[in-house]
């Protein structure tokens, strides 16, 4: 994906480094085809959790604060191609971006191996609506605006999956197409927990009836902010 991503959105700098871990195998990818150096500019804390599934948006950018930490000597100077894997709400490249420039990069350019995420994951991923995800309603420069960027681009979704060697059929694209392999609940029972609420917990339960299944016999919901979840904003 790293190559196809160096073909479709080439650019000229001095280092392509990763966003770690998640952005290691498609940089390696695009120094290999674009021919610039490839390095590390940034240090991953390994004690710190994921900040994607923190709970709130204070604390998302807190921590990615002290996740990761620039290498000064490294980035001072340089023109970078920063590559990760996706830009959900774009917390992580936002507070990347603003990081790098404060330890002295010349300019930023961020390079995703992911088309935009615009449509919800009912499949488990923390994100539930819309309204959550920074492609929803944004162009491409407006995103780069509002990350602080230099430049930036996405992989075309059909590279990305020429990349994979997989049939189409195959493979999940529902958070970049809005089309859903399987067929969506009632408004009223979207959620992104939708799938662990239609497995009983407790003995004797519907497998059908979403309202039954909590283990102590509390009715769950995923009304709350489901029902709106492919329709916002």
């Amino acid at each position: 994906m790293g190559r196809r991503l160096a073909g479709e959105h080439p650019v000229e700098a001095d280092l392509v480094m990763p966003t770690p871990e998640s952005g290691t195998p498609a940089a390696i990818g695009y120094a290999e085809a674009s021919g610039i150096p490839f390095g590390h500019g940034l240090v991953k804390n390994a004690y710190v959790g994921r900040t994607f599934i923190a709970p709130s948006q204070t604390i998302r950018q807190l921590g990615i604060r002290l996740k990761l930490n620039p290498l000064r000597d490294v980035i001072k100077g340089k023109r970078l191609i920063v590559v990760d894997d996706s830009i959900v709400r774009g917390n992580t490249q936002r507070a990347l971006v603003r990081m790098l420039r404060e330890a002295g990069a010349a300019e930023v350019h961020v390079r995703i191996s992911s088309p935009p995420v615009r449509w919800p994951c009912f499949y488990g991923i923390d994100f539930a609506t819309r309204a959550e995800l920074i492609a929803t309603g944004l162009d491409t420069d407006s995103i780069r605006a509002s990350i602080g960027a230099d430049s930036l681009g996405y992989i075309s979704e059909d590279s990305m999956v020429a990349a994979t060697e997989q049939d189409p059929s195959a493979l999940c694209t529902a958070c970049f197409s809005g089309s859903y392999p399987i067929e969506l609940p009632a408004e009223d029972q979207l959620g992104k927990d939708v799938l662990e609420l239609q497995f009983p917990v407790r003995e004797g339960a519907d497998p059908t009836d979403v309202g039954t299944l909590d283990v102590e016999g509390v009715a769950p919901s995923a009304a709350l902010g489901g029902s709106d979840a492919v329709r916002r904003p």
